[in-house]
């Protein structure tokens, strides 16, 4: 890990992660508010609509884990080591006194959190994975094992929730970025100067 600042040029988003972001945000959206709704008799149509659009979300969050890898960006996503450790703590001890942690391509509290909100969206993927394999072509017919189907719907209403706080995190996070003067949306729709920050005093370490 090196120490160093980064300049505006470095704070963009490649093509492949935007296009990545947007295919997840769209489709996760979709799988968390229809959740919401789709038990109900009127709207039961979602269901098949849930599994197919789950489908897509969890073979592009499988793209985007592949993508980090490529790219060595697991350790700015998963910093297990001293460095990250110390970094998230900085960000966080900077959070308490009203300092927003920087966001951007480096090893800091913002793309920890990235990081774990990845790991939920891959836990809910893959139990959603299981439940269409015990319900076939998705349909409401009672699976053959119903006490495994049930064990794993808990799992993944689990899983949907923790990703629900941190869909809600990352949207109130953003906001409060692009209000602070972050180009945020600059960096999400491609221009020239993206989400993080090139505040001179920072010295978290990039990847």
């Amino acid at each position: 890990m090196q120490q160093s600042t980064l300049s505006p040029e470095d704070t963009g988003w490649d093509t492949m992660t935007r296009v990545l972001h947007w295919v997840l945000a769209i489709t996760v959206t979709f799988q968390l508010f229809s959740s919401l709704i789709m038990a109900d008799t009127p709207t039961q149509f979602l269901y098949p609509v849930h599994t197919v659009v789950g489908l897509i979300a969890g073979t592009f969050t499988l793209i985007f884990w592949i993508h980090a890898f490529a790219n060595g960006d697991l350790g700015i996503l998963l910093p297990w080591n001293r460095a990250g450790h110390t970094a998230i703590m900085r960000d966080l001890r900077g959070l308490l006194r009203g300092r927003l942690p920087m966001m951007g391509d480096k090893v800091g509290l913002s793309s920890f959190v990235h990081g774990l909100g990845l790991l939920a969206l891959t836990g809910s993927s893959a139990s959603g994975l299981i439940l269409f394999t015990l319900t076939p072509l998705g349909s409401h017919a009672i699976p053959a094992n119903a006490i495994e189907f049930t064990n794993m719907s808990l799992y993944h209403k689990f899983l949907g929730e923790l990703f629900w706080a941190y869909f809600i995190g990352h949207i109130t996070f953003a906001v409060l970025h692009q209000l602070k003067g972050a180009n945020i949306l600059g960096g999400i729709f491609g221009s020239a100067n993206a989400a993080a920050s090139n505040d001179p005093t920072d010295d978290t370490p990039e990847k």
